[in-house]
């Protein structure tokens, strides 16, 4: 099957769609061409419109090649423009916004948090309001005068809105363009006393009425008694709220390899269409029962995304879904999976562009592809006349082949492998079928007491036996870090390997080792190659970087010594007013948020090379204090558009 994957239109339109996408985001980044491109994406129809007609056998490659070039055009048009949507030129300095609160409103330690529409804003020299129309994430002080915000309340509010700042050389992670890829165009605090719930209430959109909805069924489980950890796996398996969710609960079930059981996805939806075709099995004995069946069963799945938020990995996994149902209907095709599919990434990418970067978007759809290639190669290779060892082997061909697709994506965005992920998912796919039909059976019945006590035992015995995998002597791989290019390398050698397998022939196997070769080529330059140590400054707080691991530094006296760099971190008003009989020579100083005094108290204990500031402080006192470094002939760094600033240690 992998062989003829390539035959499918739609899949090669889709591969299409998705490199005009990916190259756009990853070559455009700050640049912005889209006239240029609906230019030649009009130029490639016009040609393609041409090309049509003409019935002649060697013009056929002309065609294939401007049409998949447009559709490739087309997504880096869609992707751009979208961008360009998202990104706005905040003002650097607080002013008052109105805007919506888009989603339920989460705790954090000291704030909430939430997705507000900004409407509109208005400067202070400006006696007029002005449009905005994006969306930001907003935390606010809780203020009790004010009273509790929530999902659809309006709010005025005084703040100063930014894209957050990059710190990808520390952390490796760039969070304003995770957030401008999940459709945020910047991130802003308000202080109590900063905010006003206004009493105009906006008529709730879809998605907000189905937040709600969410909300009611976990109040609905803690009203049947469940709560801890048991609530927590509840909510996130059923309707996929994981704001329960400790740290340490996410951390067995990632090293038991089954993390994906927390998140709503394909697998659940695959769970819920099993358990429901189960109790209307008798339809199929009716005539069209079939038809009634699915129509019954895609209702059932949507109505169980409009409870569950309308999450795009549920709505994903039901477009997939119902695509399927509806392609075996119409046809009797064993590859209408591979169409139905490659449909609903079609479909999604031209909707919103931003999905292809994604994680669990890539994820999902690799997923399932793996599972419709991969997993026949493996299944026919042992057959029994033992339903049970059937089961058991096909349980282990499906993790197998989920797992084989996705480890080029794991390796590169976690760095990590669960060593015993076909044992810990023997036992989640039959215990999420009991959670759910539990679960499902209390909702519409009643809470049952007894069906209850089996849901919470249910659930206790899930995160036991996750617990004790994680246990277990070599649980999990860490600090695999494989670069962009080497998870590309390595998806290849799986293409290639699969490729072999399904039909061996002397080229294929040399494509296999070559592949092989150039993955261990690239592992021997990063080997040979010099490492070097950096020190960082981000985040209040000074680290020290090799390669992948990260360490940060304390002292309670706010000075390390790195090798030949003395640093230090001033955070308080330690030094404030203070006298020394000699001056220290410093590095660097860190100036961060809490910082008292001004730089002729730290000029008076320290002989000072540099100094960074941190963008957490106040703008008027680190102008102040720039302008007394550059009076004293000091040099300073300004970490205001950058999140973290590094130096090499020697």
């Amino acid at each position: 099957m992998l062989d003829r994957l390539t035959a499918y239109p739609l899949f090669r339109l889709t591969l299409a769609l998705a490199t005009g996408i990916f190259v756009s985001g990853f070559f455009f980044s700050e640049i912005t061409c889209v006239s240029e491109l609906e230019i030649a994406w009009g130029c490639t129809f016009v040609i393609a419109l041409a090309c049509y007609p003409l019935k002649v056998y060697r013009w056929r490659m002309l065609f294939g090649i401007v049409v998949y070039m447009n559709v490739a055009l087309l997504g880096a048009v869609l992707f751009l423009s979208e961008r360009e949507a998202i990104r706005y030129a905040w003002v650097k300095k607080p002013v008052v916004y109105i805007g919506t609160i888009m989603d339920v409103p989460h705790h954090k330690p000291k704030t909430m948090q939430a997705v507000v529409q900004v409407e509109c804003m208005k400067v202070d020299s400006a006696q007029c309001w002005q449009a905005v129309d994006r969306k930001i994430v907003l935390y606010w002080m809780p203020d009790s005068i004010q009273g509790v915000l929530s999902c659809g309340d309006r709010l005025v509010f005084r703040s100063r809105i930014s894209r957050p700042v990059s710190d990808v050389e520390l952390s490796g992670f760039d969070y304003g363009l995770y957030l401008e890829r999940q459709g945020i165009a910047g991130t802003a605090v308000a202080f109590a006393g900063d905010w006003q719930k206004l009493k105009s209430h906006t008529s709730l959109s879809f998605r907000q009425r189905a937040l709600l909805y969410r909300e009611q069924i976990v109040r609905i489980f803690q009203s049947w008694g469940l709560e801890g950890e048991v609530l927590a796996v509840v909510s996130a398996l059923t309707v996929g709220d994981k704001s329960e969710l400790t740290q340490e609960l996410k951390d067995s079930y990632t090293a038991a390899g089954t993390s994906h059981i927390l998140a709503l996805s394909g697998m659940h939806i695959v769970l819920l269409a099993f358990i429901v075709s189960w109790i209307l099995y008798p339809l199929r004995y009716v005539r069209g029962g079939k038809w009634l069946l699915s129509i019954l069963i895609v209702i059932f799945l949507w109505s169980f995304a409009f409870l569950s938020g309308l999450s795009p990995s549920v709505i994903r996994a039901v477009v997939m879904y119902t695509l399927c149902v509806v392609a075996a209907v119409f046809t009797e095709s064993r590859f209408a999976g591979v169409s139905s599919v490659s449909l609903a990434a079609f479909l999604m990418l031209l909707y919103q562009p931003m999905y292809l970067f994604d994680v669990s978007f890539q994820l999902s759809f690799v997923a399932v592809l793996s599972l419709l290639v991969i997993y026949p190669l493996v299944e026919r290779l042992l057959h029994s006349r033992w339903w049970v060892l059937n089961y058991l082997w096909q349980s282990l061909a499906i993790s197998f082949a989920a797992q084989l697709g996705t480890l080029p994506f794991i390796l590169c965005y976690f760095g990590t492998f669960p060593t015993y992920f076909l044992l810990a998912n023997l036992v989640v796919t039959p215990l999420s079928v009991v959670i759910l039909a539990l679960t499902l059976i209390c909702l519409v019945c009643g809470a049952i007491s007894w069906l209850v006590k089996g849901l919470s035992l249910s659930v206790q015995v899930l995160n036991g036996i996750m617990e004790w995998v994680q246990g277990l002597s070599g649980s999990q791989i860490t600090s695999v870090y494989f670069s962009p290019l080497q998870a590309w390398l390595l998806a290849l050698c799986i293409v290639a390997a699969l490729l072999y397998v399904s039909r061996r022939s002397a080229r294929k196997l040399i494509a296999v080792l070559c592949c092989l070769d150039v993955l261990m080529v690239t592992f021997l330059v990063d080997r040979l190659a010099s490492t070097e140590d950096y020190l960082y400054f981000s985040r209040s707080g000074i680290y020290t970087k090799r390669e992948h691991n990260v360490v940060q530094l304390f002292a309670k006296n706010g000075i390390c010594q790195i090798k030949t760099l003395r640093v230090a971190l001033a955070n308080d008003a330690r030094w404030k007013d203070k006298e020394v009989t000699e001056r220290l020579p410093l590095d660097y100083i860190y100036i961060c948020k809490g910082f008292k005094g001004d730089m002729e108290d730290l000029t008076a204990l320290f002989q000072l090379r540099k100094v960074v500031f941190d963008n957490a402080l106040n703008e008027s006192y680190k102008k102040r204090l720039r302008d007394e470094c550059e009076s004293l002939g000091i040099a300073c760094v300004d970490m205001t558009e950058k999140g973290s600033y590094g130096v090499l240690i020697k």
